[in-house]
C-alpha cells in the first residue's frame, strides 16, 4: 500500500421505475384479462360466478404483482451492485486511512548541539532564538576526556544522560547508530555507557551500524513492523574538516504505538506518524493525500521544522499549506540552516528531536520537512494519537426479499387456478417445498454473487494500480 489510491469511479444509483408504472402494469393486466374474457367467457354462467372474478381480478393482480416484484428485484439488484461498489471503495479508503495513521511512540529524546536549549529558544519560550554561526562549531564537552581518548564517549554520555531512567528501565534495546566516526570508536563508546552508566551489558548484535544516515524510509518501514524491543536511533555528526556543518548528536527512543507506555519522566510520549516520502515533482499530488490521512488535525499543526529544503521546494510546501488551510504563524517556521548553520547528514534526526521537544513543551502538532537529492520527506508529530478510523458498515449482504415475494406470488397463482379445493390443499406441500428450495437457492446465490462482485472489483482495482504504476 502507498499514499496514492487508484481513482475508481463511483457509479450513479439506478432509479426505480416511475410511480405511474406501478399502476399501469395491474391496469394493463386487468384490461387484457377483460378482453380475453369478453370473447371466451360463456354468457350462461353469468358474471356473478366466482371463477369469472378470479380470472378477471385475482389472477391478474397476482401475475402483475409477480411481474412488478421481478422488475423491482432487478432494479434493487442493480442498486445493490452499485452500493457494493461504493462500499468496496469506502473500505479501501478506510484501510488506507488506517495504514496512513499508523505511528511510532517516541518515549525519550535528546539532542546535543553547540547551542543549548535550542527548541525552547526557537519556540520563543525562553531567551533569544539561536543564530547560525559564521563557521562550524563543536560540541562543548562537560564530561572530562582523558589525554588521547576520543571525545565520542563524552558526547554519548552527554546525549544519553537525560534518557537514563528510560534506558535503565528497559531489559533490552536495539540501537541504530550512524556517525562520521570509525566503527572501532563508536561501538566501544556505546558499550562503555551501558557498562558504566547503566550497569548493564549490551549485546553487540543489537548495535546496527549504518554506513549511510537513515532517512524517513526507515520510520516508514518501522510503522508496519511489530516492534517487540524498543529501538534507539543515535545520529552523530562530529567535525571532520569535510563538512561545513556544526557538530550535533541526536538520540530518539522508539516503541510501537500500541501496548503499555514506557514511563520515562520528564518526557511525555510523542506520536510520530507514518512519513510521506515522495519525489519533489510529485509533492503537489501527494501532499493533499498526506493531509487526508488524518494523522493530526490540520488546525493543530503550529510549527514547521525545515531540515534542508531547497528554496523552490520550501516555497511549494508553504503554498500547499496555505492552500489546504494549514495556517502556520510566521514565528512557527523554523529553518535549521538559519538557527544552527549548514545542514549535516544527521540534520533530519536533529529536526525530529527538536520537533519532539516542541510537542513535549506543549506546542501542539509539529511538521518536519527534509530533502535529500530529489526526494522530500514530511513527518508529523503530536502528543495525541490519531483518531480511530470508522470502518463502513456492510448493510448490503442481505437476502433479496423481492425475489422471494415474486416467486410466492407465482406459486399462489398456480395453486389457486384449480377449482377443486382438495387439489388446492394437496398442492400446499409443494408450495412449502418450493419455498424451501427458493430459500436454499437464495442462501447460496447471494453470497456467490457478492463474491463474484468482489472479485471483479479487486481485478479492476489491481488494473488501476498497475496502470498508475506504469
Amino acid at each position: 500500500m502507498n499514499w496514492r489510491l487508484p481513482d475508481m469511479d463511483r457509479k450513479t444509483l439506478p432509479k426505480l421505475p416511475a410511480w405511474w408504472w406501478w399502476l399501469a402494469i395491474p391496469s394493463a393486466c386487468v384490461a387484457l384479462a377483460a378482453i380475453a374474457l369478453f370473447f371466451t367467457w360463456p354468457v350462461q354462467r353469468g358474471f356473478t360466478n366466482l371463477r369469472f372474478w378470479f380470472w378477471l381480478l385475482l389472477l391478474t393482480v397476482l401475475v402483475s404483482t409477480a411481474v412488478m416484484a421481478f422488475v423491482l428485484s432487478a432494479a434493487l439488484q442493480a442498486s445493490r451492485q452499485t452500493d457494493w461498489r461504493h462500499l468496496f471503495i469506502d473500505r479501501k479508503y478506510a484501510h488506507w486511512q488506517h495504514w496512513g495513521r499508523r505511528s511510532l511512540r517516541l518515549v525519550a529524546f535528546h539532542c546535543l548541539t553547540p547551542e543549548s536549549d535550542v527548541a525552547s529558544r526557537t519556540l520563543g519560550l525562553e531567551g533569544m532564538p539561536p543564530q547560525a554561526p559564521s563557521k562550524s562549531e563543536d560540541i562543548m564537552l562537560t564530561v572530562p576526556v582523558l589525554i588521547g581518548e576520543s571525545p565520542l564517549k563524552s558526547v554519548i554520555i552527554q546525549t544519553l544522560t537525560p534518557m537514563h531512567s528510560a534506558l535503565r528501565a528497559l531489559p533490552a534495546v536495539e540501537i541504530w547508530l550512524y556517525g562520521n566516526v570509525d566503527e572501532k570508536q563508536a561501538v566501544p563508546a556505546i558499550e562503555h555507557y551501558w557498562n558504566q552508566q547503566l550497569n548493564k551489558r549490551i549485546n553487540p548484535e543489537n548495535i546496527h551500524l549504518q554506513d549511510k544516515v537513515p532517512d524517513a524510509t526507515l520510520l516508514h518501514t518501522w510503522c508496519d513492523e511489530d516492534i517487540s524491543i524498543p529501538r534507539l536511533v543515535i545520529a552523530l555528526h562530529l567535525l571532520d574538516g569535510k563538512s561545513q556543518a556544526s557538530a550535533s548528536c541526536s538520540a530518539l527512543l522508539f516503541q510501537r504505538s500500541s501496548g503499555p507506555v514506557i514511563k520515562a519522566p520528564p518526557f511525555r510520549p510523542v506520536y510520530l506518524f507514518r512519513p510521506l516520502v515522495t519525489q519533489s515533482h510529485d509533492l503537489d499530488a501527494d501532499f493533499p493525500r498526506f493531509l487526508a490521512a488524518g494523522q493530526t488535525d490540520a488546525k493543530r499543526l503550529s510549527h514547521l521544522w525545515d531540515a534542508g529544503l531547497h528554496s523552490r521546494e520550501r516555497g511549494a510546501l508553504l503554498a500547499l499549506l496555505d492552500e489546504h488551510d494549514v495556517m502556520l504563524p510566521a514565528q512557527g517556521r523554523h529553518d535549521l540552516s538559519l538557527l544552527l548553520g549548514p545542514a549535516s547528514p544527521a540534520s533530519f534526526w536533529l529536526a525530529l528531536c527538536l520537533a519532539a521537544q516542541g510537542c513535549d513543551l506543549g506546542q501542539r502538532g509539529q511538521l518536519v520537512a527534509v530533502q535529500s537529492e530529489e526526494s522530500i520527506s514530511l513527518v508529523q508529530l503530536s502528543t495525541q494519537p490519531a483518531a480511530p478510523v470508522n470502518m463502513p458498515v456492510d448493510t448490503i449482504s442481505r437476502y433479496p426479499l423481492a425475489y422471494l415475494a415474486g416467486i410466492v406470488a407465482v406459486m399462489l397463482a398456480l395453486i389457486l387456478l384449480p377449482a377443486d379445493r382438495d387439489t388446492q390443499m394437496g398442492m400446499l406441500p409443494w408450495l412449502g417445498g418450493g419455498l424451501v428450495v427458493v430459500a436454499a437457492l437464495l442462501s447460496f446465490s447471494v453470497p456467490l454473487a457478492l463474491r463474484l462482485w468482489r472479485k471483479r472489483l479487486d481485478v479492476e482495482w489491481h488494473l488501476l494500480e498497475q496502470q498508475r504504476h506504469d
